[in-house]
């Protein structure tokens, strides 16, 4: 039996919702023709709004309880240190998955006149999946697999029972109260490692709007690129946070 309230499972549903509802809202606004952002390249403009999607969907998600994972490679990663129960992986990982999908279709249906006005293929699938910006199968799976273990293992270190915050005894958490800290923590490694691959760091992020793009009637959208998806903005970020998860466990008991 999964252990999994309903409350947990509505609160990953509804964080991962937001988050790609406002995170794809972002890169459709700066990249679709017609959009009044549209050729708005500032280096800091995307890093800093998925920063901030991620804060908001936290906030969202935080009064149902479900520790605001939003993402598979962050689900998996916390079962492997010992954080969070195995049983419960799945169950959070179709959670994070309906919301992703869902919260694509959303952002794709209210800038319609904007996908109608753009005919660039590149552009059509970039709006709603990562890519590199160079192709290269090396450097692009060890910088999914780099910027995914430094949200894993900073995010682990963030939950630690040991840490003590102004002589208090508890944990910096992922909850509401660490919103923006995860937000800034997203828009630092987009920031670092954003123009190697767009930092996807998220199965579901990437795949579920993947997933949309096939399916839509978008004109002119061209392949959906599953080979570079799967391997890239999947297999890498789970392997980069494992390897996280794995390293804290050797470093554990010395964090005070």
């Amino acid at each position: 039996m999964f252990e999994v309230t309903s409350s947990q499972f509505l609160g990953e549903v509804f964080g991962s919702f937001t988050l790609l509802a406002l995170g794809l809202g972002v890169s459709m606004n700066l990249n679709l023709k017609k959009s009044y952002s549209e050729g708005n390249r500032a280096a800091i403009s995307g890093p800093l709004s998925w920063g901030f999607a991620v804060a908001m969907a936290i906030v969202v998600a935080m009064p149902f309880n479900s520790g605001a994972h939003f993402n598979p490679a962050v689900t998996i990663s916390f079962a492997t240190a010992g954080l969070f129960p195995w049983v419960s992986v799945l169950p959070y990982i179709l959670a994070q998955a309906i919301g992703s999908f869902l919260g694509a279709i959303a952002a794709w249906f209210v800038y319609g006149s904007q996908f109608h006005a753009t005919d660039d293929s590149k552009t059509l699938l970039g709006v709603f999946a990562t890519n590199a910006s160079v192709r290269n199968p090396l450097y692009n799976f060890a910088n999914e697999t780099l910027a995914t273990f430094f949200l894993v293992f900073i995010s682990l270190v963030m939950v630690t029972p040991k840490v003590e915050l102004g002589g208090v005894a508890g944990s910096i958490g992922l909850g509401a109260n660490g919103a923006l800290i995860n937000g800034f923590l997203i828009f630092t490694l987009g920031m670092a490692f954003g123009g190697v691959t767009g930092w996807s760091m998220n199965p579901t992020r990437d795949l579920m709007p993947r997933l949309v793009h096939q399916l839509l009637p978008i004109k002119g959208k061209g392949d959906s690129d599953w080979g570079y998806g799967v391997k890239n903005a999947a297999i890498a970020p789970i392997c980069g946070g494992v390897l996280a998860a794995g390293i804290y466990l050797i470093i554990k008991p010395y964090l005070i």
